[in-house]
């Protein structure tokens, strides 16, 4: 998939698509844009994020930017080891896996079946990591897979314990990078350490391909639970970092001090919410 084609796919999920010299620009939320590729460091002139601003109605842009004389404070989990195996793993993981893959069943899956199986695992794993139920509805999904299944470089994969979906991944192969776009799971299957072997077959699979010049599952979040970082470690990923890059609309930046204050109140009275420290994050990176 070519940059030109990723910001095609975007368009017809339904997402704002803005083009500027450096690279596409998606809405990735409401009022908030982020780069595609997604794996592409880029450093945008203030013309090209002030063109975003204007035409996606961007109210914020997130990027990563390339580190240079500044101190790295992102990165994106990136995998490259053509020898991937049961080496790579921690001695933790690798145990998971083995007995996940006793247990599990990982097999390609048709995005047809994905759509008829997959949602409840999308809403279990939403409300474990986040707390929240998923805001995009059962019908959304089954729109997803539908459009999914017409691109031959997006595939699924699925995990499966006695016949039952235990967790599933989507993928998209994006010019040489093998980019994990989606990978949720059955909280009632965890014990079966299905991820593990799921995500281990996967990269085992995708890099043994020449095509595939590197693995990505995605860059660190603003905030997220530490269990999501050591997995992803733990199973072979290395950090590959950039800096870490949040633009405001100049229209919002008198309301700024307010919403740094709002945003370190609520995370202080409630430090496990995600949103509000990620909010706060992104006010901190935003600078005045």
């Amino acid at each position: 998939m070519r940059e030109n084609q990723m910001a095609d796919f975007f368009r017809e999920l339904g997402h704002q698509i803005v083009q500027t010299k450096s690279c596409f620009w998606y809405s990735s939320q409401r009022f908030l844009y982020k780069n595609l590729p997604i794996h592409r460091n880029v450093d945008p002139s203030r013309s090209e994020l002030a063109k975003v601003m204007v035409r996606g109605v961007a109210l914020a842009i997130r990027y990563p930017g390339t580190p240079g004389e500044a101190a790295a404070d992102g990165g994106i989990y990136v995998c490259a080891d053509r020898n991937y195996d049961f080496a790579t793993l921690s001695a933790n993981a690798r145990s998971h896996t083995r007995r996940g893959l006793a247990r599990c069943t990982v097999e390609r899956m048709d995005f047809k079946d994905l759509a008829a199986k997959a949602y409840p695992l999308i809403a279990e794993t939403n409300v474990r990591q986040t707390g929240k139920q998923p805001h995009r509805s059962a019908a959304h999904w089954k729109s997803f897979c539908e459009l999914a299944g017409r691109w031959p470089d997006l595939e699924a994969w699925g995990a499966f314990v006695d016949g039952e979906l235990a967790a599933f991944i989507v993928a998209m192969l994006a010019e040489d990078c093998y980019y994990i776009h989606l990978q949720k799971s059955s909280s009632a299957q965890l014990k079966n350490y299905s991820n593990n072997a799921l995500l281990f077959t996967v990269m085992k699979t995708a890099l043994a391909r020449p095509e595939v010049g590197w693995i990505s599952n995605g860059q660190i979040a603003l905030a997220a639970k530490e269990g999501l970082y050591h997995f992803k470690t733990s199973m072979g990923f290395g950090i590959h970092p950039f800096k870490e890059q949040v633009v405001l609309n100049p229209l919002i930046k008198p309301g700024l001090s307010i919403g740094r204050a709002v945003t370190s109140w609520r995370t202080r009275i409630d430090p496990e919410n995600l949103f509000w420290r990620r909010a706060s994050k992104a006010f901190d990176l935003a600078g005045d």
